[in-house]
């Protein structure tokens, strides 16, 4: 199957999918030394389930699997991460 049918399959399914589906997904990709990277361009913060805050979901959120010496290239622990994207400031005179 292509990437593009499943990504419409998934589309289909994750309405149905719970977080402990979701959970059992990433335990997968973890046992096989892959993390999920987030990157998000929102500055909006929601309460995490697990306390704290959270970026708020976004359109232009970016989704990566990586492995640990991808992360460690990007100068992140290994683990899963939600990443703000900086924005450029645009110096005005």
């Amino acid at each position: 199957m292509l990437a593009q049918e499943m990504g419409t399959i998934l589309t289909k399914h994750a309405d149905c999918m719970t977080a402990k589906h979701w959970t059992e997904i990433v335990q997968q990709l973890e046992s096989k030394g892959l993390y999920v990277v987030i990157e998000t361009d929102t500055n909006g913060k929601m309460m995490s389930p697990f306390g704290g805050l959270m970026p708020m979901p976004c359109k232009k959120e970016t989704f990566s699997i990586l492995t640990e010496e991808e992360l460690a290239a990007k100068g992140l622990p290994v683990g899963h991460h939600i990443l703000t994207k900086a924005k450029e400031k645009v110096a005005t005179l």
